[in-house]
This record gives structure tokens, sequence and C-alpha cells, in this order.
């Protein structure tokens, strides 16, 4: 009675095995090969979607770094004219008032005309 038991059991393992890929309860070839494959499959799929997001991450990089260069380019542009602005303030200063005067004198009248 005893071995009927076992065997019965032994016969629901080994059918149950044949349902879900393995035999009594352990992998076959052929399922760790097809876990192994899907696995490799979804790893290769993530590694090239890592690898578009960096290049689009280099994109935004580059394009951060241009940006970054015509900030400090205007930059530089802004300072230098408020140097000339300094300087020409400077010159306009050392004029004396009366000369200014004269100009603008000068100057209104040649727009009245």
């Amino acid at each position: 009675m005893k071995r009927y038991i076992v065997l019965v059991i032994v016969i629901a393992l080994a059918l149950s095995g044949c349902a879900s890929g393995k035999f009594l309860g352990l992998a076959t070839a052929d399922y760790v090969d097809a876990k192994v494959k899907a696995l490799t499959d979804q790893q290769a799929a993530e590694i090239g979607s890592l690898k578009a997001q960096l290049e689009q991450n280099k994109a935004l990089l580059d394009q951060a770094r241009a940006a970054v260069e015509q900030v400090n380019q205007t930059k530089k542009t802004v300072d230098d004219l408020q140097a000339l602005a300094k300087r020409a303030e400077a010159k306009i200063a050392s004029i004396p008032k009366d000369v200014i005067k004269q100009i603008v004198d000068i100057l209104q009248s040649a727009l009245n005309q």
C-alpha cells in the first residue's frame, strides 16, 4: 500500500512537472535556455534604451555647453561695452561745460533748419 502511495506521489510530481516544463520539480535544459534567452533579450533591450538615453543626454549636454559659451560671450561683450561707456563718460566729463553747451546749441540749430 505504501508503494502505491509513493508511486502515486511520484506520478503526480512527474505529471505536474510536464505541465510546468520541469521534471520532478527540476528545470529542464530547454526551460533554462528559454529563461536565459528571455533575460538576455530583456537586458539587450534595456541596454539599447540606455544607449539611446545616453545619446540624448550627450546632445543636451552639447546644447547646454553651446548656450553657456554664448552667455559667456555675451557677458564679455557687455563688459567691453560698459568699459567703453565708462571711457566715453570720462572723456565727456573732461570736456568743459561751455564747449558742451556750444555743441548742443549747434546741434539744436541744425535740427531746427
